[in-house]
C-alpha cells in the first residue's frame, strides 16, 4: 500500500513539472514574437496591400513646364454709359425693357415732377418780368439819348440865327442905325448860346458813352436770363430719359409709379462695337499679376490669346478684378456679350523642367514625400522629395526623383502611415 501511494505522488509531481515547462516555453515564444514584430515595425514600418487599378501612377518626365492659373472669365462691354435721373420724379411711362437695342436719343422712360414744373413756370414768369423791365430801361435810355440829340439840334439852330442877327447888327451899328447897347446884347447872347451848346454837346457825348455801356450790359443781362430760362425749360425736357448712345439697354431699374431721387441710377447702355474679357481672381495672386501678362482660352477647337490690360486695386469678398484685351479681331467676332470662358493665365514663362502629374497626394504630403514605385511594379516605397511650383496639371520636381521613375499621385489618405505598399494586379 505504501508503494502505491508513492507512485501516485511521483506521477503528480512529474505532471506539474511538465506544465511549468510548457508555460515557460509559451512565454518565451510570445516574447520572441513580440520582439521580432517590434523589430520589424521599427525597421520597415507598416506595409499595405493595394490594387494597382485603384491607384493613379505618374511617370517623372523632363518637359515644358509653365505655372498658370485657371480662371473663369466673362465677356463684358468695354464701354458702358450709365443713365441717371438728373431731376427726380415719378415714373409715368416705360417705353423699353432690358435687353432692347436702342438708338441715340431714343426715349426710354418718362418722369413727372410737379414741383419742378411749378418752379420752372415761376422762373419763366420772373425771367420774363426782368427782361421786360430791362427792355423798358433800354427804351428810356434810348429816348433820353434822342432827347439830347434834339437839344443839340435846337441849340445849333438858335446859334445859327444869332450869328445871322449878329452879322446884320454889326453892319447896322456901323451905320448908327442901332445902338451900341443892342449890339452888345446880341453879341453876348451869341457867345452864351455857343458856350451852352458846347456844354450840352459834351454832356451828350458822355451820356451817349454811358448809355452805350449800359445798353451793352442790359443786352448781356437779357441774354443771360434767356439762357437761364432755356436751361429751366431743358430740365423739363430731361424728365424724358433718352438713350445717351446707340447700343444695348442691359440694365433698367424703373417701374411705373415708382419714385426716383435726384441723381439715382436708372440704367445703363452697353456699346456693342467693342468689348473685353474680365475675371475675378483670388486675392492670394494679387502680387503676381500685372498688366501685360498673357492668357489663353480655347473656343471651337481654336486657341485665342488674351493680354492683361488692367488690374483693379480693390479687394471684394477675397477676390480682385482683372480685365483682358483680345489679341486679334477674329477672336472678337466669335464672342458674344455675357459668354463665359475657361482661360489659363500664365504666371511664368515656359521652361524645360522635371515634373510629375499633380494629384490628391499633395493634400497629405504637402510635397515633402511620395511613394515611388519599384522598377518591377510590385511595390512602392516612401521617399523624401522636394517639389516646387505647380499648376493644375503638373508639379515641378526639385530633388529626390529621376526621369522615368513612377510615382503614386492619387490620395494617400488610407495608407499615409505606411513605409511601403505591396502592389497587386
Amino acid at each position: 500500500m505504501d508503494r502505491a501511494i508513492n507512485n501516485n505522488k511521483q506521477k503528480s509531481h512529474n505532471r506539474k513539472r511538465y506544465i511549468k515547462a510548457g508555460l515557460a516555453g509559451c512565454a518565451i515564444g510570445v516574447f520572441v514574437l513580440v520582439f521580432t514584430w517590434s523589430k520589424l515595425t521599427s525597421a520597415g514600418g507598416k506595409t499595405y496591400n493595394l490594387a494597382k487599378n485603384n491607384l493613379m501612377l505618374s511617370q517623372v518626365k523632363q518637359q515644358a513646364f509653365a505655372e498658370y492659373l485657371p480662371v473663369r472669365a466673362v465677356v463684358e462691354p468695354e464701354k458702358t454709359i450709365f443713365i441717371d435721373a438728373i431731376d427726380g420724379g415719378r415714373v409715368e411711362q416705360v417705353y423699353l425693357q432690358e435687353g432692347a437695342l436702342v438708338e441715340k436719343d431714343q426715349p426710354i422712360l418718362k418722369l413727372s415732377n410737379t414741383g419742378l414744373q411749378l418752379t420752372v413756370l415761376a422762373r419763366e414768369a420772373e425771367v420774363s418780368e426782368q427782361i421786360n423791365n430791362m427792355r423798358n430801361t433800354r427804351l428810356a435810355l434810348e429816348q433820353n439819348q434822342l432827347s439830347l440829340k434834339r437839344d443839340v439840334i435846337e441849340l445849333d439852330f438858335e446859334v445859327q440865327k444869332l450869328e445871322k442877327r449878329f452879322a446884320r447888327s454889326k453892319r447896322l451899328v456901323k451905320q448908327k442905325l442901332i445902338s451900341e447897347q443892342e449890339f452888345e446884347e446880341i453879341k453876348d447872347e451869341l457867345a452864351y448860346q455857343k458856350r451852352y451848346r458846347e456844354t450840352v454837346r459834351q454832356s451828350q457825348e458822355k451820356e451817349a458813352l454811358l448809355q452805350e455801356q449800359q445798353l451793352a450790359q442790359l443786352s448781356q443781362s437779357i441774354k443771360t436770363l434767356e439762357n437761364n430760362l432755356a436751361i429751366s425749360q431743358m430740365s423739363l425736357d430731361k424728365l424724358i430719359i433718352r438713350a445717351p448712345v446707340s447700343g444695348q439697354l442691359t440694365f433698367l431699374d424703373a417701374q411705373v409709379g415708382e419714385s426716383k431721387r435726384d441723381g439715382q441710377r436708372l440704367g445703363q447702355v452697353d456699346l456693342l462695337s467693342t468689348f473685353k474679357v474680365s475675371a475675378r481672381i483670388d486675392e492670394f495672386y494679387v502680387s503676381r499679376i500685372a498688366a501685360g501678362q498673357e492668357a489663353e482660352f480655347s473656343l471651337n477647337g481654336q486657341r485665342h490669346q488674351l493680354t492683361v490690360a488692367k488690374v483693379y486695386p480693390g479687394i471684394d469678398n477675397g477676390t480682385f478684378k482683372v480685365d483682358f484685351t483680345l489679341a486679334n479681331a477674329n477672336s472678337r467676332e466669335q464672342l458674344r456679350l455675357g459668354q463665359s470662358l475657361q482661360a489659363k493665365l500664365n504666371l511664368s514663362a515656359s521652361e524645360n523642367k522635371l515634373q510629375i502629374s499633380n494629384g490628391a497626394f499633395m493634400q497629405t504630403t504637402g510635397g515633402n514625400w511620395v511613394f515611388v514605385v519599384s522598377a518591377d511594379g510590385s511595390r512602392a516605397e516612401k521617399r523624401q522629395v522636394r517639389l516646387g511650383r505647380r499648376n493644375p496639371q503638373s508639379v515641378e520636381v526639385l530633388e529626390g526623383l529621376a526621369p522615368g521613375e513612377s510615382v503614386i499621385t492619387s490620395s494617400y489618405a488610407s495608407f499615409a502611415d505606411a513605409e511601403q505598399v505591396q502592389l497587386t494586379n
